[in-house]
């Protein structure tokens, strides 16, 4: 059964096409048009496209793909660079935080905490629960990621979380008999609705910010340390969840729901929208005003920052490409004046 999800997804990248930017580092500009269009839903011809196109060959213009060790050593080459490459690792830190794994490995002993054991316990924990997490993904990635952004997912994920795990946290403080209440069929709820908000925020979308902050020339070695801080501290809350809930009991969904508050938070005060702007144009979102831009792309954010608005990127990108001119014109002249 479980080789079902992986046949489907090696038959399904068949049909899918290469990235533009590879297409256009290989010189294949064409085809990195028609994928582009494909993706956005436009012709080839349509002027964002070929900008897009083209600022993507601006980016590889002069430049090679430095080895890893080089790439990881470059990192700290600037405040901007360094944040960039730090946010991947991040998320991912945070995605395990949520507490996701705890429910994974040990729901079976949760659900019996809740009053639910034997057969059904499994099926719960199992069965239901996966088919729940299932459909929540597919939909978010569907409908949500666009529609509502990656700052609103994650926000609304980390407080969906964090309230059902102190729910949770909170019904096994009070009911230690591990009998069935009336509590104990919202707690299972609750349990269910954690899953479909994970899946709406931190379970898809850390791997989704993570590829599109990671600086271009930087990518390998910032996402490849972030996979690795994932792997490593699922590996962490593993080992754990077990000591935890033996020794603070509750206080483990507590702990949990707290974390995911606090991962919320972050993505409200700390984190900008990237919905809607090129790979190439992510430097300008941390380049200047983080925290104001931060609070201006935020549900009700500009309540704290009243009437101070961030320099809008197109400004950022028109006064790049400016200076970039000058610096061109300037080595120009110095090249004919040498001759």
């Amino acid at each position: 059964m479980q080789m079902i999800p992986g046949v489907f997804f090696i038959v399904a990248m068949i049909f899918q096409p290469e990235s533009p930017r590879w297409l256009v580092e290989h010189g294949k500009e064409d085809e990195a048009a028609i994928a582009l269009a494909y993706v956005s839903r436009t012709s080839p011809e349509n002027e964002d496209v070929i900008r897009t196109i083209e600022d993507i060959k601006a980016d590889f213009a002069g430049k090679e793909d430095p080895p890893l060790i080089k790439q990881i050593l470059s990192m700290g080459e600037s405040r901007v660079i360094a944040l960039r490459c730090f946010i991947p690792s991040l998320v991912m830190f945070f995605q395990q935080w949520t507490g996701t794994n705890a429910i994974n490995y040990f729901s079976p002993q949760i659900f019996a905490g809740l009053g639910i054991t034997g057969t059904n316990s499994g099926l719960f924990a199992t069965g239901i629960y996966g088919i729940v997490k299932v459909v929540a993904v597919g939909l978010t990635l569907l409908f949500a990621v666009e529609s509502l952004g990656r700052k609103k997912c994650l926000i609304i994920g980390g407080i969906g979380q964090g309230l059902m795990m102190l729910w949770i946290g909170g019904y096994s403080a009070v009911h230690k008999s591990g009998g069935i209440v009336p509590a104990s069929y919202v707690s299972i709820v609750a349990v269910y609705l954690y899953a479909v908000f994970y899946c709406v925020g931190w379970g898809p979308l850390p791997w989704v910010v993570a590829g599109e902050v990671a600086p271009n020339h930087l990518r390998t070695a910032s996402l490849s340390i972030a996979v690795g801080v994932n792997w490593l501290f699922s590996f962490t809350i593993s080992k754990l969840t077990p000591i935890m809930l033996n020794s603070i009991t509750y206080g483990t969904f507590l702990l949990f729901g707290f974390c995911c508050i606090i991962m919320a938070l972050w993505a409200y005060f700390l984190f900008p929208e990237t919905k809607g702007y090129a790979l190439e144009d992510m430097k300008y979102l941390f380049e200047k005003d983080l925290i104001l831009r931060a609070l201006g792309d935020a549900p009700g954010g500009r309540i704290f920052i009243g009437t101070m608005r961030a320099t809008p990127v197109e400004e950022l990108r028109a006064a790049a490409e400016k200076a970039g001119k000058i610096s061109t014109e300037k080595s120009s002249v110095s090249l004919h004046s040498k001759v």
